[in-house]
C-alpha cells in the first residue's frame, strides 16, 4: 500500500510539473513533494526495523570490500608495474631491476620512513597523476629527491664509519656526510647519483673532480694540487707490484719510498675548469628578480645541493682527472712564449719524443713514456720550476733530480752519458768533416754521376742525425742519441762505398750496456740480496758474470730472475762459501739469537752437527726431502727421532698458520691509517717487533730450534693481540 502511494506521488509530481502555470500549482506541487519524502521516509524506516540484521551484514561485508580493494589499489600503485606505466620512466626502471636495489621497492627510498610521510607523499603523488592524467599533458622528465634518512634505514651509520677502496681511491663516507665540505653539507645523493645511463643509483666521477678540482692550482683558492685534499695521497692507494707502461715494466714502491712526489711523473691531470657557464641558471629559472641577485656560493650550494638535489653537472663544466699526454713547450701551461719562441725547445722535444731521426724508428725515452716533464729534471731542489727562475744551476739541478727519483749513485749516470756523448759526437764530427773532404775532391770529375749524388744525400742525412743529437741534447734519450750516431757513422762509409766500389765497409755499432746507460759503478758495488750482502765486484770483475746471467733482459727490466745461489754454490762448489753465509735465519735461530723479547736459547745441534750431515743432496744440487732427513735422525739416533721432526714441522708451521692472517690485519689496519694522515708508531713497534719474530721463524725453519720458534712465536702473538687492540681503541 505504501508503496503504492509513493508510486501516486511520484506520477502526479510529474503532471504538476508539466501543467505548471500559476502560484497555486506552485503550492501544490510543494504538498506533493512533501508527501513524497515523508512517505519515502516511513517506507524505509519500516524496512530498516523489519531487515535491521541483513543490512548490518551487508554493511560489513562492504566494508571489508572496500578496504581489501583500497588495499590491493595502494599497493599496485607502490608496485615497480605502476611507477613504469609512464612512458619516460622505462630508463630508470630498467636500471633499477638490474641494480643492486632491485629488491627494493621505489616507494622505501623515495617517499621518507614514517607512516605520516608515507601518506604525505602518496597523497601529493596522487594528485599529481590525477592532473596528468585529467589534463592529458605528458609529465616531465622525473627528477628525484631521496633523503639521507630513506638510506639509513639499510645502509647502518657503523658501517659507513669504515673507510672504503672506490676505482683505487680510499673514501670515506664519515669525513663527507660529517662536516662541510668547501661549506657545503652534503647529502647521500650528491654522490650516488642517476648520472650513468642504465646505472640506477651509482657514483660517478664526475661529482668528485668537481668538488676536488674547481679552482685548483697555484691560481685557485690555495697553493696546492688541490684545494679540496692536501695531496695524491690523501686519495689513492699506492700502486702495488709492476704495472705496464708502453709495453714496459714499473714499479712505484721504490719510488714511494724515496719520496718522489706523483706530480714529478704525473702532469697534466686534470683537464677543464668546472666553471658556470653564462646563461645556465635559465635552464631552470625565469623570474627577473632572481636573475638579476647576485647569490654567493654557499646560498647557491645550500639551495642546490643541500635542499634541493641538482647535479652539480647541471651548472657546472666538465672536470676530468686522467693521466694527460706529456706536456710540451707548445702547449705548457707555463706561459713561456711571452719571453721565448714557441720553436725554442722544438728540438730537445722531438729528441725526447725520439721522433725526427734518419734510418732509426721511432724511440721516446723511457721517461717520455712515464709521463716525466721536462721540469722534473730542469728544478733546483726545493724549487717548483727552476727554469722558470734561473739557468745558472740547470745542470747541477739535474743530477740533483736524478738522486731524487732513482737513488744515490745516479747523478754519476748524467756525468757519463756526457762524457761517452761528448767523445762519439767529436768521432762523428771528424768523420763527417773528412767525408766531406773527399766529396769535394771526388766532386771535380764526378759532379754529375749518379753515385756522387747518392754519396751526397748519405752525407746529407748523417750530418742531419749529428745536428739532431747535437740540438736536442743527447742526454734526453741517451739510446736514441747513440742509435743516431751509430747510423751516421754507417752513412758515411756507405757514401765512401758509393764513391770507390772497391771500399771496404765498416760497420760502427756502440756498446751500450746496463753498466753505460744506467747502473754506473754498480760492478764495484755490494747490494742486499735476500737475506745477504752480495758483491757484484767478486761476480762481475774478479768471476766475468754478465748482467743477464742474474737478471731480467730488457723488455722485462728490474727483475732478478735468479732466486737465491744454489745454482753455483751448491754442488762442487759448496766449499767456497759457508751454508752460514748465505742462511743467516737458520745460523741465527740455530745460534738462538735475533729475536726481540725472548732470552737466547741455543740449539743442542750448534757446533755438534754439520749441515751437510742433515742436507745431504746439497753437495750433489738434489733437493732434501723432510722424508730424506727423517731417515738421517734415525740414522744417528732410533725411530722415535724421525716423528719428533714431523711434530716439530707440524708445530712450527701451525704457530706460523696461526699468527699469518693477524700480521697481515694490522698491517692493512696500519696502512689505512697512514693513507689518511695518522700517526702509527704506537702501533708500528709492536708491529715491527711481532714481524721480526714472525720472519726470523719462518725464514730460518722452525725445525732448526724449535723451543727457540715457540717463545719467538708466543711473544710475536702476544705483540700482536695488543696492537690489535690498541687499533681497536683507536675506531
Amino acid at each position: 500500500m505504501k508503496w503504492f502511494k509513493i508510486k501516486s506521488y511520484f506520477h502526479s509530481i510529474l503532471q504538476r510539473l508539466k501543467d505548471f502555470h500559476s502560484a497555486e500549482n506552485l503550492k501544490e506541487l510543494y504538498h506533493l513533494i512533501k508527501g513524497f519524502w515523508i512517505e519515502v521516509f516511513w517506507v524505509f524506516k519500516k524496512g530498516t526495523l523489519e531487515h535491521k540484521r541483513a543490512i548490518k551484514t551487508s554493511l560489513v561485508l562492504c566494508t571489508i570490500v572496500f578496504i581489501i580493494l583500497s588495499l590491493a589499489l595502494l599497493r599496485f600503485t607502490e608496485s615497480p608495474t605502476f611507477c613504469g606505466l609512464c612512458h619516460q620512466m622505462d630508463v630508470y626502471m630498467e636500471s633499477w631491476r638490474t641494480s643492486s636495489h632491485s629488491h627494493v621497492a621505489c616507494t622505501d627510498c623515495h617517499y621518507e620512513p614514517g607512516l605520516l610521510n608515507h601518506l604525505k607523499g602518496k597523497w601529493v603523488d596522487g594528485q599529481v597523476s590525477l592532473a596528468y592524467f585529467l589534463s592529458g599533458k605528458r609529465p616531465p622528465t622525473p627528477h628525484a629527491q631521496i633523503s639521507d634518512a630513506s638510506c639509513l634505514q639499510c645502509h647502518k651509520i657503523e658501517d659507513l664509519q669504515k673507510d672504503m677502496v672506490y676505482k683505487n681511491v680510499v673514501f670515506s663516507h664519515e669525513e663527507h656526510l660529517g662536516e662541510l665540505r668547501r661549506g657545503m653539507k652534503l647529502r647521500c645523493t650528491s654522490c650516488h647519483a642517476q648520472l650513468v645511463q642504465g646505472v640506477h643509483l651509482t657514483v660517478h666521477e664526475t661529482n668528485c673532480f668537481i668538488c676536488h678540482y674547481y679552482q685548483a692550482g697555484p691560481k685557485g683558492e690555495q697553493e696546492c694540487i688541490s684545494c679540496a685534499v692536501g695531496s695524491c695521497v690523501s686519495c689513492h692507494v699506492e700502486p702495488k707490484g709492476d704495472i705496464k707502461v708502453k709495453g714496459w715494466n714499473f714499479n712505484h714502491q721504490k719510488y714511494i719510498a724515496r719520496g718522489v712526489e706523483c706530480e714529478r711523473c704525473h702532469v697534466n691531470v686534470v683537464q677543464g675548469d668546472g666553471h658556470v657557464p653564462e646563461g645556465k641558471c635559465l635552464q631552470c629559472h625565469n623570474e627577473p628578480e632572481i636573475l638579476a641577485t647576485q647569490y654567493p656560493p654557499q646560498f647557491m650550494h645550500k639551495k642546490h645541493v643541500t635542499d634541493t638535489k641538482i647535479e652539480c653537472a647541471d651548472c657546472h663544466t666538465q672536470i676530468r682527472h686522467e693521466i694527460g699526454p706529456i706536456l710540451t713547450m707548445v702547449h705548457s701551461p707555463t706561459v713561456c712564449d711571452k719571453c721565448h719562441s714557441k720553436e725554442m725547445h722544438l728540438a730537445p722535444g722531438d729528441f725526447y719524443r725520439g721522433s725526427g731521426g734518419i734510418g732509426v724508428p721511432d724511440s721516446p725515452s723511457l721517461m717520455y713514456t712515464t709521463n716525466v716533464d721536462c721540469t722534473a729534471c730542469h728544478r733546483k731542489e726545493g724549487e717548483r720550476q727552476a727554469a722558470l727562475y734561473t739557468t745558472k744551476y740547470v745542470e747541477r739541478a739535474m743530477g740533483e733530480s736524478c738522486v731524487a727519483c732513482h737513488g744515490e749513485g745516479f747523478d754519476e749516470a748524467l756525468k757519463q752519458w756526457q762524457v761517452f756523448l761528448s767523445k762519439a759526437k767529436n768521432e762523428t764530427s771528424q768523420r763527417l768533416s773528412n767525408v766531406q773532404a773527399i766529396l769535394q775532391e771526388a766532386e771535380k770529375d764526378q759532379a754529375r754521376s749518379p753515385e756522387f749524388k747518392k754519396a751526397q744525400n748519405l752525407l746529407n742525412e748523417a750530418r742531419h742525425n749529428y745536428n739532431f743529437v747535437h740540438l736536442g741534447k743527447g742526454a734526453h734519450n741517451i739510446e736514441y742519441a747513440f742509435k743516431l750516431l751509430n747510423v751516421a757513422n754507417n752513412r758515411t762509409e756507405q757514401a765512401l762505398a758509393a764513391l770507390d766500389r772497391n771500399y771496404k765497409l765498416k760497420e760502427f755499432k756502440t756498446e751500450m750496456t746496463c753498466t753505460s746507460l744506467c747502473h754506473i759503478g754498480i760492478e764495484k758495488r755490494t747490494v742486499p740480496f735476500n737475506d745477504v750482502k752480495f758483491s757484484h765486484e767478486t761476480h762481475v770483475l774478479t768471476k766475468k758474470m754478465k748482467c743477464m746471467d742474474c737478471h731480467s733482459s730488457r723488455e722485462n727490466h728490474g727483475k732478478t730472475f735468479l732466486k737465491n745461489c744454489n745454482a753455483c754454490h751448491h754442488g762442487e762448489k759448496i766449499k767456497k762459501v759457508k751454508c752460514e753465509d748465505c742462511h743467516i735465519s737458520v745460523k741465527r735461530l740455530v745460534q738462538g739469537k735475533g729475536g726481540i723479547g725472548v732470552k737466547e736459547r741455543p740449539s743442542s745441534k750448534l757446533d755438534v752437527v754439520e749441515c751437510i750431515e742433515c742436507h745431504r743432496g746439497v753437495p750433489a744440487k738434489k733437493k732434501d726431502t723432510l722424508d730424506a732427513i727423517k731417515k738421517r735422525c734415525i740414522e744417528c739416533h732410533d725411530q722415535s727421532y724421525g716423528e719428533m721432526l714431523t711434530r716439530w714441522k707440524k708445530s712450527s708451521e701451525g704457530l706460523l698458520t696461526k699468527l699469518a692472517p693477524k700480521i697481515e690485519k694490522v698491517r692493512e689496519e696500519i696502512r689505512r691509517i697512514e693513507i689518511r694522515g695518522g700517526h702509527t708508531f704506537v702501533y708500528r713497534k709492536p708491529f715491527g717487533e711481532a714481524e721480526l719474530n714472525y720472519n726470523l721463524a719462518k725464514k730460518g725453519n722452525g725445525v732448526h730450534n724449535p723451543e727457540y720458534t715457540e717463545e719467538l712465536l708466543e711473544f710475536a702473538n702476544n705483540r700482536l693481540d695488543e696492537a690489535i687492540k690498541q687499533l681497536a681503541k683507536r675506531k
